[in-house]
Parts: structure tokens; C-alpha cells; sequence
């Protein structure tokens, strides 16, 4: 993946590496030193400044053979720092929408989904579900989302804890999900159900693409 103007302009080399390796899962010292080959003591120098600024915290404790680890994640602000290109400009819409009460959100929304799904659709759609799937995902991806992708009995299971709309769906609720959702049926051709978790200050988001 590209490195990330904001990220790479505001961080250092090794602080931008370890937010990095923190944006898809949380992390021990030990295994962020392993991952970047410095001492433990190098990583924690980092780990305290990045705390400091507002960009890590930690996330909660790990037992090993000695004694519990602290384990590290990002923070909202941290979030931030990545590219979203679509979040403010439907963050913006919403709020516009909000004011005109006559105006049902809902079909605007579906059907901007649709239609940036058909942006993003390839000319010749593949037959195999796991590989339409599949770049459903990297099209969130490139939004500024990190889903992982598990197939359980035909059925296609898109998640992260990094949303590509977080800023529209804190602000408004799942709603915001509802373009991601419409937007992943247009790609796959398939049915697709919202299970986001849109509250607090870092939504989850979760689609299953039905493939049966």
C-alpha cells in the first residue's frame, strides 16, 4: 500500500511504522519490536510519544509466561490521519440533508452506493463469489477502510475496525452504512446484510454477502 501523505508528513519513520502495524490489530511491545527489529526499549521510547500526542493508547492487557503485557491501539485522532476521500463529502451531504426535513436521506443514499459501485465495477464480472467479493473489499480499502475478508459456509463476511465512513457515521448513525452496503451489492451482484456497529467513537463496520 501507498504510504499516506498526512501520516507520512506528521510522523517519523518509525512512528509512522508503528501506527501502521497498529491500524489492523493491537499490538504488544514485544511485537512490535519483533516486527520492526529494534529493542523493546526502542519501540516503548516511541510508544510513549506517540501517546503523548494523542495518536496510541493502551487498549488493555495480554498474560504471557512472566507477567501481563500492555497491549497497544490506536486512538480516534489517529484514525484521522488516514485518508477518507468519501467521509467528508457525505458527512457534508447528510448534515445538508438533515436540514431539509422533507428530504428522506434513504433512496439518496442507496442509490449513490449503487452508482459508485458501478464506477467501480469491472467491465466482465467473474462467476467465483470470493473473487467479486473480494474486490468489494479493496474498493473499501481505497475509501480508507482496512476490512478483512472470511467465508463461512457460502456466505462472505467483509469487517474492520476501520471505517471509510467513520466521521458520516458517527455524526449520523448507520444510515452513513447504507451507501457502503448498497454500494457492495452493485459490486457483487449479491445480497448483502448490514450488521455495523455505528456506535462509539470508532464504528465497526460488518457486511455478509450472501453467495448461497
Amino acid at each position: 500500500m501507498d504510504e499516506l501523505p498526512l501520516l507520512q508528513a506528521l510522523l517519523g519513520g518509525t512512528r509512522r511504522q508503528i501506527v501502521q502495524l497498529l491500524r489492523p490489530e493491537d499490538r504488544t511491545v514485544r511485537e512490535l519490536a519483533d516486527h520492526l527489529g529494534l529493542t523493546r526499549n526502542a519501540v516503548r521510547a516511541q510508544l510513549s510519544n506517540l501517546k503523548s500526542d494523542g495518536i496510541v493508547e493502551v487498549t488493555g492487557r495480554r498474560p504471557t509466561e512472566r507477567k501481563p503485557e500492555h497491549v497497544y491501539g490506536l486512538t480516534r485522532k489517529a484514525e484521522d490521519l488516514f485518508p477518507k476521500p468519501y467521509d467528508t463529502l457525505l458527512n457534508t451531504l447528510l448534515s445538508v440533508l438533515q436540514k431539509t426535513e422533507w428530504v428522506n436521506a434513504d433512496p439518496i443514499l442507496e442509490e449513490t452506493g449503487r452508482r459508485l459501485g458501478q464506477m467501480e465495477k469491472p467491465d466482465v464480472l467473474v462467476s467465483e463469489a470470493s473473487v467479486r467479493v473480494g474486490h468489494a473489499r479493496d474498493v473499501l480499502e481505497k475509501m480508507g477502510g482496512l476490512p478483512q475478508m472470511h467465508e463461512e459456509e457460502q456466505q462472505y463476511r467483509l469487517e474492520g475496525s476501520s471505517c471509510p465512513l467513520s466521521a458520516s457515521v458517527r455524526a449520523h448513525g448507520e444510515v452513513a452504512c447504507d451507501l457502503a452496503r448498497a454500494m457492495i451489492e452493485e459490486l457483487t451482484e449479491l445480497p448483502v446484510e448490514r450488521r455495523c456497529d455505528a456506535d462509539g467513537e470508532c464504528p465497526q463496520c460488518e457486511f455478509v454477502v450472501d453467495a448461497t
